[in-house]
C-alpha cells in the first residue's frame, strides 16, 4: 500500500522547488525526522485519546498549509500568465522592479537546470 508520505508529498516538493530539489528533500526529510522524535518522545505520557487530538490538530495545521501553498502557487502562475499575454503590462511590471530596485523572480518550471545533470558513477 502506497502511503501518502512516501509519494505525495515528495512529488509536491520536487514540483514547488525544482531548482533546489536536494535541500527541499532534505529539509522534508529532517522535520519527517523530527515529527517521529516528537511522537516517541510524547507516546508514554499521554493517553490514547490526547494523542488522537495531538494528531488532529497536526493534520489541521497541516491542510491549512498546503491550502496556502496551493493559493500562492495558484496567484504566482496567473500573475505569469497575465504578464505573458499582455507585453505592455509586463514592461511596466519591468519598469516597476527597475525602479524598486528588485530583480524579477525566475520561472523554476523554465529552468532546464535537469537537463544539465551528468551521471559519473553509478
Amino acid at each position: 500500500m502506497i502511503t501518502t508520505d512516501t509519494l505525495l508529498v515528495p512529488g509536491i516538493y520536487g514540483t514547488l522547488f525544482r531548482r533546489n530539489k536536494e535541500a527541499a528533500f532534505s529539509n522534508y526529510r529532517l522535520w519527517e525526522s523530527t515529527g517521529f522524535v516528537i511522537a516517541y518522545a510524547y507516546s508514554t505520557h499521554l493517553c490514547a485519546r490526547m494523542k488522537l487530538y495531538v494528531m488532529l490538530s497536526v493534520l489541521i495545521v497541516g491542510f491549512a498549509g498546503y491550502v496556502a501553498v496551493e493559493i500562492v502557487h495558484k496567484r504566482k502562475a496567473m500573475r505569469r500568465k497575465k504578464l505573458a499575454e499582455d507585453p505592455k503590462a509586463a514592461a511596466a511590471a519591468a519598469a516597476e522592479l527597475a525602479r524598486q530596485n528588485k530583480t524579477e523572480e525566475t520561472d523554476d518550471e523554465k529552468d532546464d537546470i535537469d537537463d544539465k545533470i551528468i551521471i559519473t558513477h553509478l
